[in-house]
């Protein structure tokens, strides 16, 4: 029986990344959280992982310093890496570092259409496709630390 494929979500809003936790489990990945950059390498020196998410903004070490570490690494450089972000500007679209980014809000077809293509090595997922489904708007994940 195959085992289920691996996700690392990185992110230091807790009820987001429990959130997300939740949807990919539905959908049969095993998925851990970690709370910031240094937290997360610890995770990926203890257990293999197939993906990593992660959010850019985080206290003790940010999504691209992560991102930058693992890239880095004999054992970690292979590792897909998704960066999700509310900051337009934060990541520029080429950034060598990450295979894919989300840009907050981002519906929870668009986050399961980008892990599908980063775990099977397709090219990454335009992070401006429409939403699958009519009622996705009610569904889309936001930053909460974001003013509307």
């Amino acid at each position: 029986m195959p085992t289920a494929p691996s996700i690392l979500i990185v992110d230091d809003e807790f009820g987001l990344a429990e959130m997300l936790r939740e949807m990919l489990r539905e959908y049969g990945y095993d998925v851990s959280l970690a709370i910031n950059g240094r937290l997360a390498l610890d995770i990926l020196k203890e257990r293999p992982v197939d993906l990593v998410i992660t959010d850019m903004m985080m206290p003790v070490m940010d999504g691209g310093e992560l991102a930058s570490e693992m890239r880095t690494s004999e054992t970690h450089r292979g590792i897909p890496i998704v960066m999700m972000t509310s900051l337009p500007a934060a990541i520029p679209r080429q950034d060598p570092r990450f295979d894919a980014v989300l840009r907050k809000p981002f519906t929870p077809e668009h986050l399961l259409t980008t892990v599908r293509r980063c775990l099977d090595g397709s090219p990454p997922a335009n992070d401006s496709l429409p939403a699958l489904n009519p009622r996705a708007d009610a569904l889309k994940v936001r930053d909460p630390d974001v003013s509307r």
